[in-house]
């Protein structure tokens, strides 16, 4: 019997469409599987198009002494690693999204989070929190997915923050190993240093057992002391009354010292005038002496001619008389008295002066032979200096004073020959009056020749005595009285100067003994203050007696307290180093940070390899969509109506066969093509898939002819019922484990749970499906030969449809 020509071919050839609709129960499985595997067949490769929010709300802190920035760095480390379609937005925006669906996922990172971070390290560590919000409510599969982004997240933040903390824990311990070091050096150092604080402690102890000593005698000392206290308030008082006279002597000083001062600038007045006179006379008896000098040079020639030419007088007089007319008449005018009395003037002055510079003198003498001043002078280094200025600057004036006197006296003296030399001069003068007369009656005649030579010869000398006297002895004196004048106009201007001061230092030393009496008078009243205080002195020192022999046992007890903690210290410095030389071997590298970061790392291996959810999802969904192209089959299609009647129910079974082999093999073939070529599927071993395939087509569909057979619509009915069972029991999307009792129980009594296990066989896991295409086979043919019984039965019995 040709396989197109069957009694079942032609009863369909008759009926309109029902080709067509077998040819789409054919493709029913491939709807299943291929087009819903499509839509999710790489779901976890596309969750970069999942919406997810983010929320920054963190706040700079500082960490280790830097600003770190962690949520920010977190916010741009997830935009950029994580595979989320990631949006930073504003956390109401967020919030609004995820209620509506806009976003899967919401990550919020807490203003403190940088904060918190920086606390691990504190007494107190606050635990760093990001909020992440999900709504299953929209979709369980894209939680699921967001979560486990979300635990990817949560590890990689605790690994990044576990990374800082670690550097600063390994710094900190490397560093801890170097103070531990320097802790065992500085150790040592205290223990040597403690050792001479020992050593320094018991000189300590005997320098207070000293002090003690000392105390006794500070005591012994301050009762003598108290006792000088009560003498010194007594010549206190006497030093009062002694300031009070300095102050009184020191007065009558300045008034005296100021009239001085006042009289100083007639002295000196007085000094210039005479000065001035003496130069005067000076210049004066200069131009005589030169006159005379000069006319007697200038005469002495004819003098002689005259001596000469006497014998011939009588031929000469008329040039006699001629001489005698050019002979100059010279008066010599001086005041003698005037030049006595300003002599005498001077000499009355200096000698004034000294007088009062030498009664200056006596009463500074006076004063310093004043016990009490002494003593003034003594306690004032300051008044005492400017009293021993004052002092030598009224030395000074004396001696100029005295200076001065002597210098009138020798000027004095010079004008002596001056003055007797001026009755000569008159005497002269006289003279030349008479012999002049008498020279012009010689001209007249030449009786007296002889009385002229004479004469003539007699003024020749006395000019000669005159001129002399002038330029040795008057010209002299005056030049000694003109310089002796200047020279006392100078010490004059030194007198008044050094007056002026002497007025000075005496009002300052009036002033400093007005100081001195106030200060004595303090002084009595502090000595009678401290003479009261002299109990309190004497028990203060009792009190500092006692407390020297604390100290005494004090630093005995400090000497043994240093010899402990001196023992102390050197188990300290051997401690520390101990502890240096352990920490040591604890490094602080990069390679030593990342592997306490990560102190372990899981070595992953996987038997199979699938490439996408869809590889993951088929084997399921080809096992459900070729029962469901079962069903559909066996629901839509006629397996009991025969358009004649069959010979035996094998005749009947394999007429029927005829459409349902092409059927169920076709739903086969065609959904596992498609799924290579429209899906991509990518199996272990492909040949195997489409045997498997077959297989599974063959079993699920003799089971399901049977139960149609059988039961009618009621098997099919029964058929899909189990078809839903079969989802959860197959273990097709999830882990039988995680399924109840009751579906782990029929488990292994469902067919789809072997056609699954050989699909992931050959598709990813490559290993042997002998066992499931036994037991596959074994349903399809066990079904195969009961529907064989079931057409018997049904032959037998006459239960035959027949077609219209």
């Amino acid at each position: 019997m040709k396989f197109w020509r069957s009694a079942e071919w032609q009863r369909i050839s008759k009926l309109r469409g029902l080709k067509l609709l077998l040819v789409g129960i054919t493709l029913i499985p491939s709807i299943y599987a291929v087009i819903f595997l499509s839509s999710l067949w790489d779901a976890y490769g596309k969750v970069d198009n999942l919406p997810v929010a983010i929320v920054n709300q963190d706040k700079a802190a500082k960490i280790n002494g830097e600003t770190q920035h962690l949520g920010t760095d977190l916010t741009d480390k997830l935009m950029k690693d994580q595979p989320l379609k990631l949006r930073e937005v504003s956390a109401q925006k967020a919030k609004d999204g995820l209620k509506q669906g806009h976003y899967y996922m919401t990550i919020t990172i807490p203003s403190d989070f940088t904060k918190n971070a920086g606390s691990l390290l504190d007494k107190k560590p606050t635990t760093s929190k990001i909020a992440i919000a999900h709504n299953a409510g929209q979709s369980f599969i894209a939680e699921k997915m967001t979560s486990s982004a979300a635990d990817k997240i949560q590890a990689s933040v605790t690994k990044s923050l576990q990374k800082v903390y670690n550097e600063t824990i390994l710094s900190a311990t490397n560093s801890s190993q170097k103070g531990f070091q320097s802790g065992s050096n500085g150790a040592n150092q205290l223990n040597n240093g403690l050792g001479q604080l020992a050593d320094g402690s018991a000189k300590l102890h005997d320098g207070a057992q000293t002090l003690t000593s000392g105390t006794s005698t500070l005591a012994n000392g301050l009762s003598q002391y108290t006792n000088g206290v009560s003498q010194a308030n007594g010549g206190s008082n006497k030093l009062v009354n002694g300031a009070d006279s300095a102050a009184s002597g020191a007065n009558k000083l300045a008034s005296g010292t100021s009239q001085l001062a006042k009289s100083a600038p007639q002295l000196e007045s007085g000094s210039q005038q005479l000065a001035a006179g003496a130069q005067q006379l000076a210049d004066q008896l200069r131009a005589v002496s030169d006159q005379i000098d000069t006319q007697q040079k200038a005469k002495a020639s004819d003098l002689k001619a005259l001596d000469n030419g006497l014998q011939q007088l009588t031929g000469g007089l008329n040039d006699l008389k001629s001489t005698l007319n050019n002979i100059p008449t010279t008066t010599v005018n001086v005041d003698n008295g005037a030049i006595t009395a300003a002599s005498n003037q001077l000499n009355t002055s200096l000698t004034g002066s000294a007088v009062t510079g030498n009664k200056m003198k006596a009463q500074f003498g006076q004063l310093m032979k004043d016990p009490a001043f002494a003593a003034f002078l003594a306690k004032n280094p300051s008044a005492a200096k400017q009293f021993q200025d004052i002092s030598q600057t009224s030395d000074q004036l004396n001696t100029g004073l005295v200076a001065s006197g002597a210098a009138a006296k020798n000027l004095q003296s010079s004008l002596e020959p001056l003055q007797k030399a001026l009755p000569a001069l008159k005497n002269l003068q006289s003279q030349l009056t008479t012999v002049l007369p008498k020279l012009q009656q010689l001209s007249q005649g030449t009786q007296a020749t002889s009385a002229a030579q004479q004469a003539i010869k007699t003024l020749n000398g006395s000019l000669i005595t005159i001129s002399s006297g002038l330029s040795q002895q008057a010209v002299p004196g005056a030049q000694k009285l003109a310089t002796g004048a200047a020279t006392l106009n100078a010490g004059q201007k030194q007198v008044t100067a050094a007056s002026s001061q002497l007025n000075t230092g005496a009002n300052q030393l009036a002033s400093g003994n007005s100081q001195l009496a106030a200060g004595t008078s303090q002084l009595n009243s502090g000595l009678g203050q401290l003479s009261a205080k002299n109990a309190q002195l004497n028990s203060g020192a009792g009190q500092l007696n006692s407390g020297a022999q604390q100290l005494t046992t004090g630093t005995a007890q400090a000497t043994s307290a240093l010899n402990e903690a001196q023992s102390g210290t050197k188990t300290l410095a051997e401690k520390l180093a101990a502890g240096a030389i352990q920490l040591e071997a604890v490094h602080n590298d990069k390679s030593n940070v990342d592997a306490l970061t990560q102190p372990t790392k899981s070595a992953n291996t996987n038997l199979s390899n699938v490439a996408n959810n869809g590889t993951g999802m088929a084997p399921y969904m080809m096992s459900v969509g070729l029962f469901v192209g079962m069903i559909t089959l066996s629901t839509i299609y006629d397996f009991m109506t025969v358009a004649k009647k069959p010979r035996s129910g094998f005749a009947w079974w394999a007429d029927k066969q005829t459409v349902n082999f092409p059927v169920w093999i076709g739903q086969a073939v065609v959904m596992t093509t498609l799924l290579v070529l429209v899906d991509g599927l990518n199996a272990a071993r492909p040949v195997m898939v489409f045997v498997v395939a077959l297989v599974a087509a063959f079993s699920f569909n003799q089971l399901v002819l049977l139960f149609n057979v059988l039961f009618g619509k009621l098997g099919s009915g029964i058929m899909l019922v189990l078809m839903v069972l079969q989802l959860s029991a197959s273990a097709g999307s999830y882990p039988i484990e995680l399924s109840n009792g009751f579906f782990r129980a029929i488990h292994p009594w469902v067919p789809m749970t072997y056609s699954v296990h050989a699909f992931r066989e050959t598709i990813s896991i490559g290993g042997s499906v002998a066992n499931d295409l036994t037991i596959l086979l074994t349903i399809g043919v066990v079904s195969m030969v009961l529907t064989w019984g079931v057409y018997h039965w049904k032959l037998r019995h006459n239960q035959l449809i027949w077609a219209e």
